[in-house]
């Protein structure tokens, strides 16, 4: 294990990372990713969440500590009752910040948890406030409330916008994973030029692109040894695309040795399984659901392809790029950051289902071109986008604005 720098006396100094909760994604798979890299940068990260999930396993394997947190149950609108419990986790969480001796809290995700991040720690010993923006949309959307929320959209937006216009001005520093999302953040909140650092999410290169058992992955999925993967990786959310993915491939017959695997979970799946029947892509398309073996999935594929109709810098196309894949992606924020078009993969506008299968059907067509664009996009990733890139970015955004505090919280 690589040693820990520490304080000026050897001590690391501890971060809470806060997140609403440890299911698979990406913005999750950041915090796991900071939490494996940071100790060599003198950090201890603490993980703090309101809801347990499969990733805790792999934080703790890997030596991290999580913590939860009781989660909400009321709306952030419902009266009295959610007045408590969000007072409820509000000291669940200064107390965390106090026994761990939290320096820096580093809040993830949008939601009604990154206010209470903003306003942890008393006067006397307040630590550092780190917000991460993971999207480039800032606003409650109709698809993060339950159906019969969703007449409260309007109220709640405003709600939301003026907790966070009041918690910005408690941040010591914004992170952006990427240059347009920053460029939200700046419209939205106004900060500082040197409260805003821009830090592009980074993998551990290291996990992707091994050599795998092609032929034994598509016996357990009970395909033919010879088919061809297009493989996306992604929540099963309206915002990921997956419904224009579906119409694309139904334009025109797929090539007889491909098959499409969607791996992830999330509220789109019943309607997308019954597209894929509509579309008559039953037997061609595959919902796989969560996987923890998703490295091993994206070396045994031949196409990994992301039509996200907006984004934040998606973790999951940092990852099919890692493993050497070339990539079709819309050109959205985040992933034009991230693939060169017609180097590293293709980038075609989102929403726009003819064009994402002409793309498709170039790089199946022309497997050298392939071949060679999966082989430019790891360096690409390799060179710019690596975890312990990432992390050292985080450790020196920490170390400024304990700077700026004097070098210690409060």
């Amino acid at each position: 294990m690589t040693a820990i720098a520490g304080d000026a006396a050897g001590v690391p100094r501890t971060v809470l990372h806060v997140i609403s909760n440890l299911d698979r994604g990406g913005a999750q798979e950041v915090v796991a990713t900071l939490a494996r890299e940071l100790p060599a940068h003198g950090w201890r990260p603490v993980v703090v969440t309101l809801r347990d999930g499969p990733l805790r396993a792999e934080i703790e394997a890997r030596g991290g500590r999580v913590e939860v947190i009781p989660g909400r149950t009321r709306s952030f609108l419902s009266g009295l009752a959610g007045v408590r419990e969000i007072a409820a986790i509000r000291r669940g969480l200064d107390g965390l910040v106090r026994a761990q001796r939290a320096d820096v809290v580093q809040t993830h995700l949008l939601g009604s948890l990154d206010f209470l991040a903003l306003a942890v720690g008393g006067e006397r010993r307040r630590p550092v406030v780190v917000w991460t923006v993971h999207n480039a949309r800032l606003d409650l959307r109709p698809d993060q409330l339950p159906r019969r929320q969703r007449a409260l959209l309007r109220p709640k937006r405003a709600a939301y916008r003026l907790a966070y216009r009041l918690g910005a001005r408690r941040v010591d520093a914004f992170v952006a994973v990427s240059e347009e999302v920053a460029a939200s953040v700046r419209a939205a909140y106004h900060p500082p030029r040197d409260r805003l650092a821009t830090i592009p999410n980074g993998v551990d290169v290291e996990r992707y692109g091994h050599e795998v058992d092609r032929r034994a992955l598509r016996r357990e999925l009970g395909l033919p040894a010879g088919s061809r993967l297009l493989t996306v990786v992604a929540k099963l959310w309206p915002q990921k695309g997956h419904a224009v993915l579906l119409e694309a491939l139904a334009a025109a017959p797929l090539p007889d040795d491909l098959h499409v695997l969607l791996l992830g979970e999330g509220p789109e799946r019943r309607s997308l399984d019954v597209r894929i029947n509509e579309l008559g892509l039953e037997g061609r398309v595959h919902l796989l659901g969560e996987r923890p073996d998703v490295p091993a999935v994206l070396s045994a594929s031949d196409l990994f392809v992301l039509p996200s109709l907006w984004e934040g810098l998606p973790m999951a196309l940092l990852e099919a790029m890692a493993s050497a894949l070339p990539v079709v992606a819309t050109d959205v924020a985040g992933s034009r950051q991230v693939v060169v078009d017609g180097e590293t993969g293709r980038l075609v506008p989102p929403g726009e289902a003819p064009a994402l299968r002409a793309a498709i059907d170039e790089l199946l067509e022309n497997p050298v071109r392939a071949g060679t664009m999966g082989r430019a996009a790891r360096a690409r990733v390799v060179s710019s986008f690596s975890s312990v890139t990432q992390a050292a970015q985080h450790a020196a955004l920490y170390a400024r604005c304990l700077h700026r505090r004097g070098g210690s919280p409060g």
